[in-house]
């Protein structure tokens, strides 16, 4: 599945997680499994790993190449971490991670509007969510949609865009990521080698799959399903997602309940950034749970 997507931080995921023989394990965004195959290797015959996936359409590519026996894939969003580990009679595991990027399988298919070019609008990472990005593009109140894009993304032309947007919906709906996309190259300009999209279908994604409270949510219950002397770590690529890793570990700190490993977020270096430029806007950060 190397040709879908190429995990990030691999070299530091295990070495802040440090997964160990026999260790239960959580891959709460599990993807095409780059990380959950080195795990695998540290876990050892006796170990086990729940791999959560939210994406059925991921889960059916993989289900043929996941044989491992000691693999438990669950087709579900992480919010429902807790009852997926009660539903298993598991109180607490050993190791939690959480790698919060899309797939490059996401951007390539060309099918879910993650795109900039795709035929498509839609941007649900779960097909069983209502709310598709088309309907907060062509519903949303002009000062709605331009906060939603400052909240979410701080984009810095939120109020431009969001006029642009609603004057164009005005004549026609608003179908695809391709036409949305050339809205925003009309109305703004491009930022460096950034496309002056980027921030909008950001937010779009983020408030479509409702990312952020999502993570809010269950950060603090994947702290509290982790056994004394385990460890979580979360990969995030934008500052929104960095701040509440941040906050919730500055927190759980000061509470006594868990033990900082990373200061500062942990970066990819030089030479990743050059074979997998995704990996340039990856930080990890990681905690130890000691109470």
């Amino acid at each position: 599945m190397e040709e879908y997507h190429k995990s990030v931080l691999i070299k530091e995921v295990l070495e802040y997680l440090n997964p160990r023989q026999g260790d239960e394990v959580v891959d709460a965004t599990f993807g095409f499994g780059g990380h959950s195959k080195e795990i695998l290797q540290h876990i050892g015959n006796k170990g086990r790993l729940i791999a959560i996936e939210q994406d059925e359409d991921i889960i059916e590519l993989v289900k043929n190449e996941s044989t491992d026996k000691r693999i438990s894939i669950v087709n579900e969003n992480f919010l429902h971490l807790a009852s997926i580990l009660k539903s298993r009679k598991i109180k607490k595991v050993d190791k939690i991670l959480f790698d919060l990027g899309l797939s490059s399988y996401h951007f390539d298919t060309k099918k879910s509007g993650f795109s900039f070019n795709d035929p498509t609008l839609d941007m649900r990472l779960d097909k069983k969510s209502v709310t598709r990005a088309s309907d907060l593009v062509n519903s949303l109140p002009e000062k709605d949609l331009a906060d939603l894009l400052f909240k979410n993304a701080d984009e810095y032309y939120s109020r431009r865009i969001a006029k642009a947007i609603v004057e164009k919906r005005k004549t026609k709906k608003i179908t695809s990521a391709k036409e949305l996309a050339a809205i925003i190259s009309a109305t703004v300009r491009k930022r460096g080698r950034t496309n002056s999209a980027t921030k909008t279908f950001q937010a779009l994604r983020i408030e479509v799959n409702n990312e952020l409270g999502v993570l809010e949510k269950t950060l603090p219950v994947a702290i509290n399903h982790i056994n004394k002397g385990g460890r979580i770590a979360v990969i995030s690529f934008h500052s929104k997602e960095d701040k509440i890793v941040k906050e919730t570990f500055k927190k759980f700190a000061s509470l006594g309940k868990i033990k900082l490993l990373t200061k500062k977020p942990v970066v990819a270096t030089y030479e990743e950034t050059k074979q997998n430029p995704r990996s340039r806007s990856a930080k990890l950060r990681a905690a130890e749970i000691i109470n």
